[in-house]
């Protein structure tokens, strides 16, 4: 039923406008961007791997990585959902279905990894120590939930544990970005309701102002200097993820007037790759801006396409791991890592990270995720999805259908 109110949606529509666009080719239920996303997460964790295993750099051409570039492309694929969302709800509502979405399973999983995964290296390092002296250590387990509890990670470690892996004391080097996550779900949703979503070219000029500020930073070595792992930190993760995040929501609102073209796509990849050539920009991805930094917008609209045309729509549509896989899956290798795993080669590394960090993806998704997006409705009132008709044109029951409440940001961002 639902993919044939789709295809209704989708050929009125085009038979007002006369042409396809991407805002066609990504009607709810019948693309692949939950597809795309469990991709892009089982792509961070093979990245993840060969820094956590030992096993060498994960870098590119040495100014970008595969995780690196799996991890902007989920900023831009947020961007995209997030502006619907921030489009179709109000203020708190649009607060209450974040909130819902990122802190339920983020929480449980600072609190398993410190009950469970901490304990057990706390174990293997101390076996003659008891539970006492683990809850007491300098930046001990309560720290590390409580500290990091909002997002922005400030301790890494717990009580001292993971001394001896090849990537040492961090227990999961994933979630860092989830807080640069929400800040851009706060600049949409600021811009919502300041009206800037229905005056486009806001959106448009405020994305371009930062990119030239990230531009110019990256571009003069006084500058670049400046802003790194260690100084700066905050402000420049901001300037690396936000452009990307609203090229997202750019396209989104102009969904309707953006073609549906794999030339278009493939033009964008290739100016990526052409981009790298361009000397600017220092050279240790995610820790310093980097010229691959500054072309990252460029890998939106491929990603988004790629989510319209490749096949397996279905997968995800009801249930979501991509969330849990990326929050676990760093964790997981590490506890591998700590049973010496990693010495056994990549491939049985990996192979058991995903089969651990899957098993703990999906009962986050049942028992904490589902459970939780459950809330989201609470105190709406029901509202009519009809016009007093019953009669829509073709661009009137696109963007029906293409409510984020229902969509794959339901259920995914």
């Amino acid at each position: 039923m639902q993919t044939g109110a789709n295809a209704m949606a989708r050929s009125g529509d085009i038979e007002d406008r006369g042409s396809r666009t991407i805002g066609d080719a990504l009607l709810p239920r019948s693309n692949s961007l939950n597809l795309i996303r469990l991709l892009l997460a089982s792509l961070v964790v093979l990245a993840h791997a060969v820094t956590l295993g030992g096993y060498g750099s994960e870098r590119i051409l040495g100014w970008t990585s595969i995780g690196t570039l799996a991890v902007f492309s989920f900023f831009g694929i947020s961007g995209y959902l997030i502006a619907g969302s921030a489009e179709a709800n109000g203020a708190a509502r649009f607060l209450w279905h974040r909130l819902l979405r990122i802190f339920p399973a983020y929480w449980a999983c600072l609190a398993l990894t410190a009950a469970v995964f901490g304990w057990l290296g706390w174990m293997q390092l101390h076996p003659t120590a008891g539970l006492s002296a683990y809850l007491h250590q300098p930046a001990g387990p309560v720290g590390y939930v409580v500290r990091n509890s909002w997002l922005h990670l400030t301790q890494i470690s717990i009580s001292g544990t993971l001394a001896h892996v090849p990537f040492p004391y961090a227990w999961n080097g994933s979630i860092w970005t989830l807080f640069y996550e929400f800040i851009c779900y706060l600049i949409i949703g600021v811009l919502a309701f300041a009206g800037a979503m229905r005056h486009r070219i806001a959106v448009v000029g405020f994305a371009l102002g930062v990119w030239v500020v990230e531009i110019v930073i990256t571009s003069t070595p006084v500058l670049n200097a400046q802003f790194d792992a260690l100084h700066h930190w905050e402000l420049t993760n901001v300037l690396r993820f936000v452009p990307v995040f609203l090229v997202g929501s750019i396209i989104y609102l102009y969904r309707h007037q953006i073609p549906d073209s794999g030339w278009l796509a493939f033009g964008s990849v290739a100016l990526m790759g052409g981009s790298y050539l361009i000397p600017v920009g220092a050279g240790i991805p995610a820790a310093s801006l980097t010229r691959s930094d500054l072309s990252a917008l460029l890998l939106v609209y491929p990603i988004l396409w790629l989510g319209a045309h490749l096949p397996g729509r279905s997968i995800g549509v009801s249930n979501d791991y991509s969330y849990g896989l990326y929050i676990y899956a760093f964790p997981a290798a590490q506890l591998l890592a700590l049973w010496g795993v990693f010495r056994w080669g990549y491939l049985p590394y990996v192979i058991l990270t995903f089969l651990m960090a899957g098993a703990l993806a999906v009962a986050s998704w049942w028992l904490i995720e589902k459970r939780s997006l459950r809330l989201k409705d609470i105190g709406r009132s029901p509202t009519r999805t009809a016009s007093s008709t019953g009669q829509y044109t073709g661009r009137q029951r696109s963007d029906l259908l293409s409510s984020p409440t229902r969509t794959c940001a339901e259920v995914g961002d």
